[in-house]
């Protein structure tokens, strides 16, 4: 009878110590559901980092260096050209909202030289009857010329009436700062890099 009763308490003992070191075996093992981490110590299906766009918005510039045009036109008469064209963006109200920019003309076709200016989106003021431009060379005080619309009534031209006193001046400064008027935009200023100018017609 005492061996029966040593040997239930023996199996009693046995089993209580195995239990207790499967407890244990769970505390210290790694949980098999836990996402395993990258280097950086986030999760692995997480981005390292995030995308940063590189697009980035530029202001539109034209040519602020001469270019030169030599053709012949319908009529077998030869035409020259010179062209610049306004780094200033000129910021107008709605209808021509978006940006606009003007180009500087100067053509000579049959012993006559023409120089008028041509905005990109916008009107000239149409009241030219007396109208003028003030017009400064490299700071120098301004100087006002007379302009007139153009014959054919695009009110995005205007013409300088003295051409060549115009590019005469140009030929010897760096830079020409044009004060005009718009319709229902007010005056603006257009600046020039004019140095640089080759023109013998």
């Amino acid at each position: 009878m005492k061996r029966l009763i040593y040997a239930v308490t023996l199996l009693s003992v046995l089993s209580c110590t195995d239990n207790e070191k499967s407890a244990s075996q769970e505390k210290t093992s790694p949980s098999t559901g836990q996402q395993p981490e990258n280097s950086a110590g986030a999760p692995s299906n997480e981005p390292s980092s995030s995308p940063k766009s590189s697009q980035q918005n530029s202001p539109a510039t034209g040519a602020t260096t001469w270019t030169y045009e030599n053709k012949v036109d319908k009529d077998g008469k030869t035409v020259n050209k010179a062209v610049l064209t306004s780094p200033t963006v000129l910021n107008f109200d709605f209808p021509y909202t978006g940006g606009s920019t003007v180009t500087l003309t100067l053509r000579h076709k049959n012993s006559l030289t023409y120089s008028y200016l041509e905005v990109s989106k916008g009107q000239f003021n149409r009241s030219f009857q007396g109208g003028n431009a003030s017009i400064r060379f490299d700071g120098k005080p301004p100087v006002r010329y007379s302009l007139s619309a153009a014959e054919n009534g695009r009110a995005n031209i205007v013409f300088f009436d003295s051409a060549q006193m115009l590019i005469n001046q140009m030929k010897g400064a760096r830079k020409m700062v044009v004060d005009v008027e718009f319709e229902g935009q007010g005056k603006r200023h257009i600046e020039f890099t004019t140095r640089g100018l080759r023109w013998n017609h």
